[in-house]
């Protein structure tokens, strides 16, 4: 089944249906021979984090230590594969900035700037040819079994008092919250005083939300796309910015060399400006879909969607027909032009592109 709740199933047996089919994924793909393919381990990465969003997501009910322990899991099973991935990831980074070795642009394609592209290159290709181990592999696919075989046993703490009616609602106003905290922070000390960590930590909650409204689409499909959309145009802009940081770092690192020139000094300098003009423009449109996608208070958010969630289950419950409109979306008869308060944060199709920056 998909990477979402349904109407005919508990929270709680859905929690545990999708930990377990996300696992299943993983641990055939980290078996594939003779390895798996970058592609195979970045799309392991991404059920690995999907299932540390899911855990998140039942914050409140999920027994607090369980889920730590299950956390450790992922965590550890993801760092496990992230060498080469990492490697391969930094590589699309500086070609995204500098373009390939057959067609440069930018500031590759002056001589000193490409010798110096060309070195970085070189680095990232060594790194994104070291192949997983089988023994890697086994160590990933053991603990992801593991986890697996534990799922039956999960202790779900059901009483629990928290604000709105969906059972899920603690762990999905603590995620906003974390997200909506780490932006007002770069509201309040200026985007050019933001750390990289800083930026870093709100794409990752802002990539644990998008998973956690995949979970919730169906509750309002149309309105609920919008924010995930907004969110992976956030969480993609700031994963651009923070590997084109991580390939400044690597500029900065080279060694200087005995007979190295005014110019290739120079040329080392114009490398490290061009891309902190992208990185200015990325955040400049990151920052500004951050604005959007947390407009509301972490109460006000939960609430709305728990109305949403309700009213899916209730309808599901009742097998009463959705009512639709002449768009055939919107349940309340509105355009789709809604304000960002009420149904999500881009309704009206200004979806923004980070290709540009």
């Amino acid at each position: 089944m998909a990477f979402r709740f349904e109407n005919h199933e508990t929270p709680i047996d859905g929690v545990r249906r999708i930990a377990s089919e996300r696992l299943e994924q993983a641990i055939a793909a980290a078996g594939i021979r003779p390895r798996p393919s970058p592609d195979d381990v970045h799309e392991i990465r991404k059920d690995l984090k999907s299932l540390r969003a899911l855990l998140q997501l039942a914050r409140g009910h999920l027994v607090k230590t369980i889920r730590g322990q299950e956390n450790v899991v992922l965590r550890d099973a993801g760092r496990t594969l992230s060498g080469s991935r990492d490697a391969a990831a930094l590589l699309e980074a500086l070609e995204k900035l500098f373009g390939t070795q057959e067609h440069p642009k930018g500031e590759a394609l002056h001589p000193v700037g490409a010798q110096i592209v060309g070195r970085i290159r070189q680095q990232l290709l060594s790194e994104a040819a070291r192949s997983l181990t089988q023994r890697e592999l086994r160590a990933v696919s053991e603990l992801l079994s593991s986890m697996r075989t534990r799922i039956p046993d999960w202790v779900f703490a059901t009483g629990v008092i928290q604000r709105g009616s969906m059972l899920l609602a603690a762990g999905l106003e603590h995620t906003y919250r974390r997200g909506r905290q780490h932006y007002r922070i770069v509201e309040t000390i200026g985007m050019e005083n933001a750390t990289d960590e800083l930026w870093h930590e709100i794409r990752k909650q802002a990539k644990a939300l998008g998973y956690q409204l995949r979970l919730l689409r169906k509750i309002w499909p149309s309105a609920l796309h919008a924010w995930i959309d907004a969110l992976d145009e956030l969480s993609d802009g700031l994963g651009d910015d923070h590997d084109f940081a991580l390939i400044q770092q690597r500029i900065l690192q080279l060694p200087f060399e005995v007979t190295d020139t005014e110019q290739q000094v120079n040329g080392r300098q114009a490398l490290l400006r061009a891309i902190d003009r992208r990185r200015h423009r990325l955040k400049l449109f990151s920052l500004n879909r951050a604005r959007m996608i947390y407009v509301e208070k972490p109460a006000r958010f939960v609430e709305r969607l728990s109305v949403y969630w309700e009213l899916w289950r209730d309808g599901g419950r009742t097998g009463a027909p959705r009512k639709r409109t002449g768009n055939g979306h919107n349940p309340t008869g509105a355009s789709r032009k809604q304000s960002h308060t009420t149904n999500g944060p881009v309704l009206s199709g200004d979806r923004g592109t980070t290709g540009g920056a």
